[in-house]
């Protein structure tokens, strides 16, 4: 099945990345535990917004894309839709320095298998995970902006293991539906990485 992106979708994902790229700026740089110190002048709020951004595009955004990717490739039509209430919930939680990263999800159409969908939903942590330990990695080896890169790694890692929650309707409930020891394996890897690298 052909990869296909309508303009009601490409809408919907542009919003949620300007209101998460806002959320993550708020959790990460502006938020009560900083006293909002950090964003007193309108040039570091820019900053740190494109930050934020970049930081978005490459965890949600491919997230996102990564599940439509798989469902496509087993002949399912896919496409994300946003979550105005998700999207409003993850700005409230950022201000206090931690987002519940709730944009909307990618709706698949079809009757889907517990093991196609399980398949489908574990490619959007797994590709956080990979990207985020990439990030990191590149942040250790490097000194030019390698704060930038542990910081584009840290949301990689916080969303994959974020979605990996056994909680319909996130990720790890499907996958935990489909089979426990790779949702066991999967949740812990993400855990460890969470702690280690985002608190």
């Amino acid at each position: 099945m052909a990869f296909i992106v309508r303009r009601e979708e490409k809408i919907d994902i542009i919003i949620a990345i300007l209101v998460l790229s806002l959320a993550f700026m708020f959790a990460f740089f502006c938020n009560l535990m900083y006293g909002f110190t950090q964003c007193i002048n309108p040039f570091s709020i820019i900053i740190y917004y494109l930050i934020a951004m970049l930081g978005v595009v490459t965890a949600f955004f491919g997230h996102e894309m990564m599940h439509k990717y798989v469902a496509m490739r087993n002949r399912y039509y896919a496409e994300f839709r946003k979550w105005n209430l998700g999207l409003l919930i993850s700005i409230i939680t950022s201000i206090f320095g931690f987002v519940f990263v709730l944009p909307g999800a990618t709706m698949i159409y079809g009757w889907l298998d517990k093991k196609t969908n399980g398949i489908v939903s574990i490619a959007g942590p797994i590709y956080n995970l990979v990207v985020g330990l990439l990030f990191i990695s590149i942040s250790f080896i490097i000194k030019f902006y390698s704060s930038i890169f542990y910081f584009l790694g840290q949301i990689n890692i916080w969303i994959s293991m974020f979605n990996m929650l056994p909680i319909p309707p996130l990720d790890g409930s499907k996958v935990l539906r489909w089979n426990i020891t790779i949702w066991i394996t999967v949740f812990i890897i993400t855990l460890i990485l969470t702690i280690k690298f985002v608190f």
